[in-house]
C-alpha cells in the first residue's frame, strides 16, 4: 500500500464517520475530532461559519430543525495535494422538519455536491477538515425547499 492509498483511505473514512455522526445527531463534541481546530471555514447554503465555535452554532441549530436524517455518499473523489487532499463528493440527504403549527411534517430529499479541502490533524494522527463548502443542493421530486 502507497501513501497515496493510505491518505485517501483515512479520507474515506473521515467522510463515512461524519455522515455517520451527522445520521445520529452525534454529541458535538464526537464532531470535533473531525474538523481543524485552527482556520476551519465551512460555507453552508444558510451562509458561512468560521472555526469550531461557528461550527457549533450551525450544528445547534440544525440538529433541532432536521429530523430523520440519512446521508448516502454517492460520489466520491479525492485528489491528494501535498500535506493536503481535495474531495468532490455528492451525497443525497433525506430528512424531514417540521415548522410549527403545521399539522404534518415535510420531506426533504436532495443531493448535495461538496467541496472538502481535509488534511492531517496538528498532531498528525488522522484527517480533518479544514474547509467545507455545499456548491449546490439538486431537489428530488416531489421534496419540499429548504428555504
Amino acid at each position: 500500500m502507497t501513501t497515496d492509498d493510505l491518505d485517501q483511505g483515512a479520507v474515506r473514512q473521515l467522510v463515512d464517520d461524519w455522515y455517520r455522526a451527522l445520521d445520529v445527531h452525534a454529541p458535538f463534541e464526537e464532531l470535533v475530532p473531525l474538523v481543524s481546530s485552527t482556520g476551519l471555514e465551512m460555507y453552508w447554503p444558510e451562509g458561512p461559519t468560521f472555526g469550531v465555535d461557528g461550527f457549533k452554532g450551525w450544528y445547534e441549530r440544525v440538529t433541532r430543525t432536521f429530523f430523520d436524517e440519512v446521508h448516502t455518499l454517492k460520489e466520491l473523489a479525492i485528489t491528494p495535494r501535498g500535506d493536503e487532499a481535495d474531495v468532490k463528493l455528492i451525497v443525497n440527504w433525506q430528512a424531514h422538519v417540521w415548522d410549527p403549527p403545521e399539522a404534518r411534517s415535510k420531506w426533504l430529499g436532495m443531493d448535495a455536491r461538496q467541496t472538502w479541502v481535509v488534511r492531517r490533524s496538528e498532531d498528525g494522527s488522522r484527517m480533518v477538515i479544514q474547509k467545507y463548502v455545499v456548491d449546490g443542493m439538486d431537489l428530488m421530486p416531489g421534496s419540499a425547499s429548504l428555504g
